[in-house]
């Protein structure tokens, strides 16, 4: 061979060798990046989005059982803890007094409906001849006063007469008297002397006149015409009677009467608390012959068999919440145990406090793997909306670019592949991608990784004439 030959194979040789070792090292760096690296392959699945809030677990009823009215604690016929049934008694007040109230009452309405019986069945023929019997005395006793005023009246009449007859005299005497006055034995004629006889006469006429006018007095006369009258009016209501207005007022009574009863019957009803629900006796607030008032929990019973949660919702979420949403639920009793609920509630208006403004939601707890207690905190998240059979990558995954855009890195086995991608619905966990990837793709959530494979890839381009991205 000549020295040329030898020269060319000597170079293929090193280039074979220079070859093989950097071969050799981008598959060990390779190795090593992608053990390094995270994947995930792009699924399709159903994504949630949630709204989550805090709450308090509570009964789903829950009663303070008082009664209407305060008195004396008979007795008390559950204890806390205590089961029972809808229409079971809890307790009951001393009625004693009560009862004799409605036994009052049922006195009353007895004598009322004995009345409008009476009333109903009209005047007998006893009452009729009493009414008669009355309206004759009455009669005669007009009569008399009647003729006693009648016999006053003529006497008066007659000494008006004398007293007119007096005047008229008397003024014929004083007139003869003047026409003679001017004589100087005036007092020795006759006519002095009978001007001083009319004069007496017509004195003792007005004197008469008067003892007459003060004698008569028709008080008796006005009372027994009244009394006439009224007599009469008995009677003829009773030959009438009933009359539609008796009718009325006798019913009217009855039914007072009646309302009375109820009333004391109802009475004696609420100095008894019965359950209104099957529940639990919670806790007990009064001891047996202790005074209660209307206004003291003697006790509360609480159904523990169904629970809601009462959650507080941010204005910012608000919007979103409907009623009917499904809820799950973790207590913080039991964290590894997740419940079922539904909203079934929103209040309308909201509360403020500090400024932030929130909103209370009502919860209810669909089924319950674990023994629920009032009082015990919550947390729930509730699905403000749902889209099935969507891709889906992890959030670490997705990439804010510029202007609103989105990127995600792709590992083809070999380099990353960044690609634009347009995303949807988004929670907490993972991200909906609308377009820019295909189900099945391995998807890059170590971005530091990526970014040397992809310097790894550009390398390897270089090394066997790939183009570089």
């Amino acid at each position: 061979m000549t020295k040329r030959t030898w020269f060319w194979i000597s170079a293929v040789a090193v280039l074979a060798v220079v070859a093989f070792l950097a071969l050799w090292t981008l598959r060990q760096n390779r190795a090593r990046q992608t053990a390094a690296i995270e994947t995930v392959a792009v699924r399709r699945d159903t994504i949630l989005a949630t709204v989550t809030a805090s709450g308090t677990i509570l009964p789903a009823q829950s009663l303070k059982m008082v009664f209407p009215s305060g008195g004396v604690l008979a007795s008390l016929s559950v204890r806390a803890g205590q089961q029972v049934k809808k229409g079971d008694e809890l307790a009951r007040l001393d009625s004693r007094q009560l009862q004799l109230a409605v036994d009052q009452a049922e006195a009353a309405l007895k004598i009322s409906q004995a009345r409008l019986a009476q009333t109903q069945a009209g005047a007998t023929a006893a009452d009729l001849a009493a009414a008669e019997a009355s309206v004759e005395s009455a009669q005669g006793a007009y009569e008399t006063a009647r003729k006693k005023t009648s016999l006053k009246g003529d006497q008066l009449a007659l000494a008006e007469s004398d007293l007119k007859r007096t005047e008229l005299a008397l003024q014929d005497a004083q007139a003869a008297y003047d026409r003679i006055s001017w004589r100087a034995d005036i007092g020795m004629l006759p006519q002095a002397s009978a001007l001083q006889r009319a004069t007496l006469d017509y004195e003792r006429a007005q004197s008469n006149y008067k003892l007459q006018v003060a004698a008569i007095d028709d008080t008796a006369f006005r009372t027994a015409a009244a009394q006439l009258a009224q007599a009469k009016a008995q009677l003829e209501r009773l030959r009438q009677s009933p009359t539609a207005e008796e009718l009325a007022i006798a019913e009217a009574q009855v039914a007072q009467s009646q309302a009375s009863l109820d009333a004391a019957r109802l009475r004696v009803i609420d100095a008894t608390l019965v359950a209104p629900f099957s529940g639990t006796v919670v806790s007990t607030g009064a001891e047996v012959g202790e005074s209660v008032s209307a206004a003291t929990p003697v006790v509360i019973l609480a159904d523990l068999d169904r629970f809601y949660v009462e959650a507080t919702i941010d204005e910012s979420d608000i919007g979103r919440i409907q009623e009917g949403q499904d809820v799950t639920i973790i207590l913080d009793a039991f964290p590894d145990v997740t419940l079922r609920g539904s909203v079934s509630r929103l209040d309308p208006l909201g509360k403020v406090a500090q400024g932030v403004v929130t909103y209370w939601t009502r919860i209810d707890v669909i089924a319950k793997d674990v023994p629920l207690r009032p009082n015990m905190t919550a947390t729930v998240d509730i699905v403000v909306q749902r889209k099935a059979d969507v891709m889906l990558v992890p959030n670490r995954a997705v990439k804010r670019a510029t202007a609103g855009r989105y990127t995600v890195d792709v590992w083809n086995g070999k380099a990353v592949d960044t690609r634009n991608v347009t995303i949807g619905l988004s929670n907490d966990t993972v991200t909906e991608i609308v377009s820019g990837l295909q189900t099945g793709e391995e998807v890059v959530i170590s971005s530091s990784s990526a970014g040397l494979l992809q310097r790894l890839g550009q390398r390897q381009g270089l090394f066997f004439g790939g183009a570089s991205r």
